[in-house]
């Protein structure tokens, strides 16, 4: 117990925190979270289909150039060592006139990848915000379980002090030392298992913020709940990144019915060309060529590929629209269980609080009752249980009612770093080239 507490003490010195409050915590983890930087440069990735998709559209411009030397060997000696040596330089440019479609596809395309990549993000923005809130009020939690476990540990050390000294006066048989001392050996065993399990969950912390927690303070309430269930579902509709996501999928399968369809109509570009070429030995034999013209292709028969991807990619769309409802379903409920489990969980503290209250009362009446003989050891070791259950229940309450507050906020995708907390990476969602 001694190496795990000088431990989790080296740990807080050597990487100190700078996040005292949930929202500080929220910020730096913004900041600081590889994963959801990886997230952002996949955002930006995605963003480059966009210009790309355009690029079709736009006139495309080449040049190039050549030069060659041959020698010719013959069997014959009149006709051998003949060498020629030419340049050559030509330059093209093509513009796409018509294309069935494909342009505009790919660009509905794009846009809907764009969209649907920003819904990721922020959906991993939310996710890491919650995950956040949860190793916060995970740590504040453990906290306060050790030290009600250290309570009980110096309580029942007392009590088996005063055991021992009854038991020394003859008032008490060595039953009432056994149980005590029993108790206060369980007592430690738990207090170190507690210890552990704050060791975890500053890990956790850790890992999520990039900073060891340091005295963390009591989260405020959660702002921007909704008022009732209904506003919370119709919040959801307009800002739940997992619905906008899937809406995204959705826009993108429709444009890629188009791109399928527009590879079985023409396609007509306007095409210009100059080329020029000479021999390096022989000024006049300079050339050159230019050409202007429009080319139009029809596919006429690809083996039947261009309607089995039409088919295929409408399947996919069909696919994508019932995924739409699904989400939907499951939008609503997770914000139905998300409304419900803030309700519960706002009465777990009420009645923990109080429970607390009555357990205290009772303990500290136990104890001078049993001073008086009006009390037997095993009561006051059973009182001294309820109030370390009541302790800890209240710990949890706690603890849940932090995370359910924001658990609602999540699934509605209007959690957020509240304002003037650290330092958070510039908003940059517009659509590149629009």
């Amino acid at each position: 117990m001694r190496f795990l507490m000088v431990s989790l003490l080296a740990l807080s010195v050597a990487m100190p925190a700078s996040a005292d409050t949930l929202a500080d915590a929220m910020a730096d983890a913004i900041q600081s979270n590889p994963s959801l930087a990886a997230a952002r440069q996949r955002v930006n990735a995605t963003r480059e289909t966009l210009p790309q998709a355009w690029a079709e559209a736009l006139p495309q411009l080449s040049v190039g150039g050549s030069a060659t030397a041959s020698d010719r060997d013959a069997d014959f000696a009149l006709l051998d060592g003949d060498r020629e040596e030419n340049w050559s330089a030509n330059a093209s440019a093509s513009q796409l006139l018509f294309a069935g479609g494909r342009v505009l596809g790919t660009t509905r395309a794009a846009r809907a990848q764009i969209r649907g990549a920003i819904a990721d993000y922020a959906q991993a923005e939310q996710t890491l915000l919650l995950d956040v809130t949860r190793a916060y009020a995970d740590v504040r939690q453990t906290i306060a379980i050790v030290e009600a476990r250290q309570t009980t540990v110096s309580n029942l050390t007392r009590l088996v002090e005063y055991a021992q000294a009854q038991f020394d006066a003859g008032v008490v048989t060595r039953t009432d030392v056994a149980q005590s001392q029993a108790r206060l050996a369980q007592a430690r065993t738990l207090l170190v298992q507690a210890q552990g399990a704050l060791a975890a969950a500053t890990q956790a912390y850790l890992r999520l913020v990039g900073n060891a927690p340091s005295n963390l303070e009591a989260p405020a309430a959660a702002t921007g709940l909704p008022s009732e269930l209904e506003v919370a579902l119709q919040q959801a509709v307009l800002t739940s990144p997992v619905l906008a996501g899937a809406i995204a999928d959705t826009e993108l399968a429709d444009a890629n019915v188009a791109v399928a369809d527009s590879a079985g109509r023409p396609r007509v570009s306007l095409e210009a060309g100059y080329g020029i070429g000479a021999d390096f030995n022989d000024d006049l034999s300079e050339t050159s060529t230019d050409s202007v013209g429009v080319r139009v292709s029809v596919p006429l028969f690809q083996g039947g590929s261009i309607r089995s991807r039409s088919r295929q990619q409408r399947a996919l769309r069909a696919a994508s629209n019932l995924d739409l409802a699904a989400v939907q379903r499951s939008v609503q409920e997770g914000v139905t269980n998300a409304w419900t489990g803030l309700a519960s969980a706002r009465a777990a503290v009420e009645s923990a609080r109080e429970q607390v209250q009555a357990a205290e009362l009772a303990y500290e009446g136990v104890r001078l009752e049993q001073e008086t003989g009006l009390r037997s050891t095993v009561e006051v070791l059973d009182q001294e249980q309820d109030l370390l259950n009541a302790r800890i229940a209240l710990a949890q309450a706690e603890r849940e009612l932090v995370v359910a507050e924001r658990q609602l906020l999540a699934v509605t995708g209007t959690l957020r770093v509240p304002e003037g907390a650290g330092t958070l990476p510039e908003p940059n969602d517009d659509l590149r080239g629009r």
